[in-house]
């Protein structure tokens, strides 16, 4: 045995034998590496990059120009926007088409043209309802230099300054070829001669004209020209054009970028050193896992290959040959299964591109393989291969000879140290959690989750010894594969070592996920009651938005909501003198600050329900006896509240009166400070308005077509972009039950193949016993159970351990995901929220451990082959 290449024909031509055992390690090797590699390729796919997207952004144009002003500047050679200006403007005035034109004919001859070019404007387009929004490109597609910047679906296109052309998805089905569309809130004519797309964002709403067709305030901050020089744009041309504040996007630059630093922009080292550890942390706990698990595999090799490893120790091989035997096998069945997932992994890649584009409408970048990525990968595979090969080599090494010859099982001895270690490591890892959650953030729970982990994985063996000494009162199968599996606890405590790691991560992933979902729902403010709605019409059109919105919704009551002005509505005269306010007060009444999305409602006992949801007596009551109903407060002492009528002036606050009324306070609070009897609003002396029409959830629910009807309608009354809008409450509906299934079939993925390794280790190394019980004996359903058992045993004791290793750190990294406010309208604190996903954590608990004895039982055969017991 001179050189490996016998020792590697070994290996292959073992793992040719034993193939469902070449199958699984290939599986837990290959599908890591496969996972790994598909987003490697998908993140790079998925991201354009700028030499990526020059077909789109420049056409077959040789560069873009902007020009915002006339003062130098220093640009980014692949950004443009990344520049910033180093010199006064000579002039503040954007450039004009003429001026771009004749500085390109100036320094490219008169063959160069100029191809202005404009998008990101809005433009609304009037329907049946009202008005649609849509994103202007003003652009002359038919112009080749212009050629892959937008797909003509359908007609061709505009060729006139009346004409227009729109994305299928804004087009729908008011808008076909030949159609003409109102566009603006002058209602324009236009007429539709084509459906264009862009080829990058399918569903992006496009409207496309001729540049110049649709005519502002010239000249306009957003224009860019595009430019065919007839020759490359070089890097020197772009600085001369910076000179004079013209930033350019040359094909040319691109795609022989120059060796100078970026313009603007610093790197975020802490971030990038973060991602770095994150991704370290995350490799070590895959490559252990793999470990974990296909190293008993090749335990089972061992087993099989006892006789042939001592055969070649009497022929005068030694202890590393030995060895070299058993980490071939790694490194063939690891090589193979690096190869096999990185080949999966590219085909999933180039699969998910296709499904992507008519599933999601998401258009990817080409494919771009990272080689160097996907070597490493494979490298990292076939390494685990033979680390998980290297504990069964060593004890290969130690091999029994005469033992082996004999047919006779030796068993390595206990590490004495090791538990106690492992308790050390385990309770460094608790107290990490706990005490780093502050200074570290998230970091300490991830490091102390490590910690934990680890130190379990090296008590691993005691824990499964321990386990085996409580099962003198189960059913006899029970306690026979209970006992077995603590007795050959050198197969038994990588797999559950491997479970644990496993659904410890899984936990505290679940916990820090689902906690993050409770603060979300905690601090999300409904600012009506689930179910009911709010039309806000442009406040001059109140009458004439409720008839619209009446026969959209016919039959559907609608209810006035009439507003005392409050010092954040709006003004309608312009002038905050002319415009006196309203607020109300209390004795006696304080608190936190609140969210108001209503000032102060005139009404009744309707109004009453249609802002708490309810018929609630003790409002309605106050109501009726002319009192005002103060929301979120306590009933004032003398039983009155103050309306303060103000107005702005001079940038300060002017009281213009105060009204004494009588009010009660309620703790309900609608994110409205008051309701106001119709008897008591006429005493303040301000007018009340109509605000808006609700719509009660008793009466109506409204869809989500209805809503972007009522949208179009209220979009259609205003005179400017924005006015009006449409509010239905449909509470807090973000759900994480996507994340929690997938969680749970991981967990139980991994705890079901560990626990099948384990009964095959079980199945391959027990047979003689299992021949001594059907000898004295016992049915086909014993071993069948003993099986079950040990399959349980390992699935239960790994899951259970898993569990309360994850919950530590998972608690601990709700701490700094929690304890602060995230969201915009709630400024009360709430401390750290820990919510624990019960229903996720029991599934692998309990659900787990069965699946696997009745995945165990399922596969176990009822009638062994022909086997004898030797006797010592």
């Amino acid at each position: 045995m001179r050189g490996y290449l016998p020792v590697l024909r070994m290996a292959r031509r073992d793992a040719l034998r034993a193939k469902g055992r070449t199958a699984l390690v290939t599986c837990m090797i290959g599908l890591p590496v496969a996972v790994i590699v598909a987003v490697a390729v998908l993140v790079p796919t998925m991201e354009w990059s700028q030499r990526e997207a020059l077909p789109y952004e420049l056409g077959a144009a040789d560069a873009r120009l902007t020009g915002t002003g006339h003062g130098a500047l220093r640009q980014d050679p692949l950004e443009p926007a990344l520049g910033y200006s180093y010199a006064p403007p000579a002039k503040d005035t954007p450039w004009t088409t003429e001026e771009i034109t004749e500085r390109v004919k100036a320094v490219y001859g008169p063959g160069a043209r100029v191809q202005p070019y404009a998008q990101g404007r809005a433009l609304e387009l009037r329907t049946p309802r009202g008005y649609r929004e849509a994103q202007l490109t003003e652009l002359d597609i038919r112009d080749p230099m212009t050629r892959g910047m937008y797909d003509l679906v359908e007609g061709r296109a505009p060729a006139a300054a009346d004409e227009i052309a729109l994305s299928p998805s804004l087009a729908g089905r008011e808008f076909p070829v030949g159609a003409t569309a109102r566009v603006g809130r002058d209602g324009a004519a236009r007429r539709v001669v084509g459906h264009v797309r862009d080829p990058r964002d399918l569903d992006r709403p496009v409207a496309l004209a001729l540049p110049g067709a649709f005519p502002g305030a010239a000249p306009r901050a957003d224009q860019e020209w595009l430019v065919s020089a007839g020759r490359p744009v070089t890097w020197a041309d772009v600085g001369e054009f910076n000179k004079t504040g013209i930033g350019v996007l040359s094909r040319e630059v691109v795609r022989h970028p120059p060796r100078v630093s970026a313009a603007t922009g610093d790197s975020d080292g802490a971030g990038d050193s973060a991602w770095l550890a994150i991704t370290a942390m995350v490799v070590a706990m895959i490559v252990l896992e793999i470990v974990l698990l296909a190293g008993p595999a090749f335990a089972v090799g061992i087993r099989r290959q006892r006789r042939m490893l001592a055969l070649v120790a009497v022929a005068g091989g030694g202890a590393r040959h030995l060895r070299a035997v058993v980490l071939a096998s790694g490194l063939v069945i690891g090589g193979a299964a690096a190869l096999a997932g990185a080949a999966l992994g590219i085909a999933a890649a180039v699969a998910a591109r296709p499904v992507a584009k008519a599933v999601e409408h998401t258009v990817m970048g080409p494919l771009e393989v990272p080689w160097t990525l996907v070597a490493l990968t494979m490298a990292l595979g076939a390494g685990s291969g033979l680390l998980a090969a290297y504990v069964p080599a060593r004890q290969a090494a130690r091999l029994d000879v005469v033992a082996a010859l004999a047919g006779r099982r030796d068993r390595a001895p206990a590490r004495r140290g090791w538990p106690i270690a492992g308790g050390a490591v385990a309770g460094a890892g608790v107290v990490l959690c706990l005490a780093g959650a502050g200074p570290l953030h998230e970091f300490g729970p991830a490091l102390g989750a490590v910690c934990i982990i680890v130190g379990l994985v090296m008590a691993g063996p005691w824990l499964v010894g321990a386990a085996g000494r409580v099962a003198g009162r189960l059913p006899v199968p029970l306690r026979l594969a209970v006992r077995d599996s603590a007795r050959n606890r050198g197969r038994s405590a990588p797999v559950v070592a491997a479970i644990m790691a496993a659904v410890a991560g899984i936990t505290a992933l679940a916990i820090a996920d689902a906690s993050d979902l409770r603060q979300e729902r905690v601090e999300y403010l409904a600012q009506m009651p689930m179910g009911s709605a709010l039309v806000r019409p442009p406040l001059d059109r109140a009458d004439a938005v409720r008839g619209a919105v009446a026969r959209e919704l016919p039959g559907v009551p609608l209810v006035d909501v009439r507003v005392l002005p409050g010092e954040n509505s709006v003004c309608q005269g312009g002038e905050t003198a002319d415009c006196p306010s309203v607020g109300f007060g209390s004795n006696g009444a304080g608190g936190a600050a609140r969210m108001f999305y209503l000032d102060g409602v005139v009404g009744g006992a309707r109004e009453a329900r249609l802002l708490l949801g309810r018929d609630d007596p003790a409002v309605a009551r106050a109501l009726a006896e002319g009192k005002v109903v103060l929301f979120g407060s306590g009933s004032p002492a003398d039983g009155t509240t103050t309306a303060t009528v103000s107005v702005w002036k001079d940038d300060r606050q002017h009281v213009l009166r105060k009204v004494r009324l009588p009010a009660v306070g309620v703790a309900a609070d609608p994110h409205v400070p008051a309701l106001v009897p119709p008897s008591l609003a006429s005493k303040v002396g301000v007018p009340a308005r109509v605000e808006g029409f609700g719509v009660d959830r008793a009466d109506h629910r409204v869809s989500k077509a209805e809503e972007g009807r009522l949208r179009e309608v209220v979009a259609g009354f205003g005179e400017r972009q924005g006015e009006g809008g449409v509010y239905v409450e449909r509470g807090f509906n973000r759900s994480n039950t996507g994340l929690m299934v997938l969680l749970a079939v991981a967990g139980g993925a991994l705890a079901l193949g560990g626990s099948l390794i384990a009964t095959g280790l079980s199945a391959a190394d027990s047979r003689p016993d299992l021949a001594t019980l059907a000898a004295v004996g016992a049915r086909p359903r014993t071993r069948r159970l003993l099986m079950m058992g040990q399959a349980g045993f390992v699935a239960a004791l790994g899951c259970w351990l898993g569990l309360a290793a994850g919950i530590v750190p998972g608690v601990a990294v709700a701490r700094p995901l929690t304890e602060v406010p995230q969201g915009d309208g709630n400024p009360t604190p709430h401390g750290t929220i820990v919510e624990i996903p019960w229903g996720v954590l029991l599934l692998i608990g309990v659900v787990v451990p069965l699946v696997a004895m009745a995945a165990a039982g399922l596969l176990t055969r009822s009638r062994l082959p022909m086997s004898h017991r030797l006797a010592g």
